[in-house]
């Protein structure tokens, strides 16, 4: 069994390259982007947006939930050596620790993905928060769902790597907080994503991350968190939604691995 480390050096080495600093290359043209959004039209960097994406802290905790140990604290005590990502410089995102954020997010969403996998190699014991994570994001799955979603989880890490990310300015990025294109199997990170939350950083690298395997990328986009489909809090799923189509949603994911990694749903969307 390979270590965590292992594993990750393994997939960087098999998926791509360094990196080359380089100025950031506009998306090609006709190429659909899979994106994280803001609904706000300033795209996430307003006032209010800043302080709705606020992470719960020792007097604040989001929607009255009690603040977890992961979130009570902002910022979060980030990487010794945080790794050079392509293009997140100052000019390029606009703050001068880009690269701690990123390297601060791209950890949490890795832990939060093997909480998922270790979780889901069991059947959910009732009363428990994995059985209601599992009943909240992915419905009603299956032993052989959760072997697939599992599975999921595993090719999600493989994205989740330095080389895989790339920091683009306000002139390429239109208000997403990241996307990923086909074109250069890459996930774009956007001015809109440093004014997130820590919670909700590693929720949108997993989110692409999927994008990235597959998930979601047939047709139209599927609901995001927050949405009429997939509504935040303890609301169940509304009548129309299935195990199969949760299944092909970036944010299922993206939200199940937080639920289980932080004891807790995340009490509003990230988008």
């Amino acid at each position: 069994m390979y270590s965590a480390l292992q594993e990750e050096a393994i997939q960087r080495a098999g998926r791509k390259g360094a990196p080359t600093p380089q100025a950031a290359p506009a998306p090609p043209a006709g190429r659909p982007r899979r994106f994280a959004r803001s609904s706000c039209a300033c795209g996430g960097g307003c006032p209010n947006c800043r302080e709705e994406s606020r992470p719960p802290g020792p007097r604040q905790a989001r929607d009255g939930e009690a603040a977890t140990a992961s979130d009570a604290a902002e910022p979060l005590a980030e990487p010794a050596a945080a790794p050079s990502f392509r293009d997140c410089s100052e000019r390029i995102t606009g703050i001068t620790d880009a690269n701690e954020r990123l390297e601060t997010a791209r950890q949490r969403a890795r832990e939060y993905v093997g909480a998922a996998r270790r979780a889901l190699g069991a059947a959910p014991a009732a009363g428990t928060t994995y059985e209601t994570a599992l009943g909240r994001h992915f419905i009603t799955p299956s032993a052989a769902d959760r072997a697939t979603i599992e599975d999921n989880y595993r090719r999600i890490l493989g994205t989740l790597v330095p080389a895989n990310y790339i920091c683009n300015s306000q002139n390429i990025c239109e208000g997403e907080q990241a996307f990923w294109i086909e074109a250069d199997d890459l996930v774009h990170v956007c001015r809109p994503f440093w004014e997130l939350s820590p919670t909700c950083r590693a929720i949108i690298l997993i989110h692409e991350g999927a994008h990235d395997v597959g998930i979601g990328v047939a047709g139209a986009h599927p609901p995001n968190r927050g949405s009429a489909q997939y509504p935040t809090g303890d609301t169940a799923a509304p009548a129309g939604q299935t195990t199969a189509g949760r299944m092909d949603n970036p944010d299922a994911y993206a939200f199940f691995g937080a639920h289980i990694w932080r004891d807790t749903d995340t009490g509003r969307p990230c988008f």
